[in-house]
């Protein structure tokens, strides 16, 4: 059986596989550019996704006691034992929290079926529950919470430049922009019905950077968003945030909608 590392060397190499073929700049993303420093008593159904060593992988949100949302490509080619889920720890390396092991893992459907990084979700069921508060999923009901032009919110503990990985959970405001404001981190046929992009509102940097992609984007006290691409460098040069639209996948990964 190939270990951890030869599976997260296999699902490194098909993503940037995929890349290839759209844009050199066009990966996924996994963190916190600008923004500032939070906790876990803010944002209690913040989940971190480590491998069995404590090492950061990505991030995701508690939406179920025992179901965790977060990106595909965080988990895909993964085993069950690859990887833990920590809740209630803001710092990195801190040790409070609650520790829990993976029952399953499941995939969207249709992820990377018609495009690049299409269909960016899955879901992680815990073996246990956690002891925090869930954050409701955004559905088909929830248009205005996608209006361009509006703000919303991205947690995660990614890194804060490009050589300065994170310590603790930091979130940061981002506006919804039309998808091709994304480019290059978007692809020809994608469409604001199953993506969301977000860029920094006027005056800031804010961006995810690599270490964010799973993570949740709030707005209007739910989950709207799923971190998958962007500033994966991040630098300044491309400011740009793009998130998996929780109302497309929703149903598909069998979550209740609030």
């Amino acid at each position: 059986m190939p270990t951890f590392t030869e599976r997260a060397a296999a699902v490194l190499m098909t993503s940037a596989l995929a890349v290839t073929g759209l844009a050199a700049t066009a990966t996924p993303a996994a963190a916190i550019h600008g923004g500032q420093n939070t906790t876990v008593t803010d944002h209690p159904y913040a989940m971190l996704l480590v491998t069995p060593d404590g090492q950061q992988v990505c991030g995701g949100t508690l939406v179920e006691p025992t179901k965790v949302l977060t990106a595909a490509h965080c988990v895909d080619g993964l085993a069950t034992t690859d990887l833990q889920v920590i809740g209630g720890r803001t710092e990195v390396a801190g040790t409070k929290g609650t520790v829990r092991a993976i029952r399953s893992i499941a995939l969207h459907p249709r992820y990377n079926e018609g495009g690049f990084l299409a269909n960016d979700a899955a879901v992680i069921t815990l073996t246990a529950s956690m002891p925090y508060r869930t954050l409701p999923v955004a559905g088909p009901k929830d248009t205005a919470l996608y209006a361009v032009g509006s703000t919303a919110k991205a947690v995660g503990w990614g890194r804060i430049a490009r050589d300065t990985p994170a310590t603790r959970l930091k979130s940061a405001q981002l506006t919804l922009s039309p998808i091709a404001a994304c480019d290059p981190f978007t692809d020809t046929g994608d469409s604001l019905a199953r993506k969301v992009c977000g860029t920094p509102p006027a005056g800031t940097q804010n961006s995810i950077c690599r270490g964010d992609s799973g993570g949740p984007l709030i707005a209007g006290g739910k989950v709207i968003g799923v971190v998958t691409t962007g500033n994966k460098y991040c630098d300044t040069e491309h400011l740009k945030s793009v998130f998996t639209r929780t109302s497309a996948v929703a149903a598909d990964l069998g979550l209740r909608t609030g």
